[in-house]
């Protein structure tokens, strides 16, 4: 299940740079219901792990890691970037509103610790509790 999230030549990267990759049935589901493609879950995990070498790897480098080209890498980057900061945006939008109230933004920021501490049903049964506030009354 896990290869069909990532190649073999990412993950033999990951494991070589020390890069801990989490609960592989975890990341999987969270992909899916994520903004992320695996292409692009690919490139930033690449880019988490060159961070950890002492010299940089070029693009040309990162994209032969993945199996394609420079520009099909720098392309799935910008596209990762840009499903980054649209999915943060929506949060902030929804906090100005009233939507997300204290609560919520802060049992998302706890379940996302959760997650990070290997406490998958602790997490996701904080982040079922979370609920738009009533926007009604």
């Amino acid at each position: 299940m896990w290869e069909e999230c990532m190649r073999s030549s990412v993950l033999n990267f990951l494991e070589k740079n020390g890069v801990q990759v989490p609960e592989k049935h975890v990341l999987r589901s969270l992909l899916k219901l994520s903004h992320l493609t695996e292409p692009q879950l690919e490139a930033l995990m690449i880019e988490l792990g060159s961070t950890n070498l002492v010299g940089r790897l070029t693009m040309r480098e990162k994209a032969r890691i993945r199996g394609v080209t420079k520009g099909a890498y720098a392309r799935t980057m910008r596209q990762a970037i840009d499903n980054i900061k649209r999915s943060i945006y929506t949060l902030f939008l929804l906090r100005y509103l009233g939507v997300l109230g204290d609560e919520a933004v802060s049992a998302i920021l706890e379940a996302a610790d959760l997650l990070r501490k290997g406490m998958v049903e602790e997490a996701t049964n904080l982040i079922n509790s979370v609920t738009p506030r009533d926007i009604t009354r």
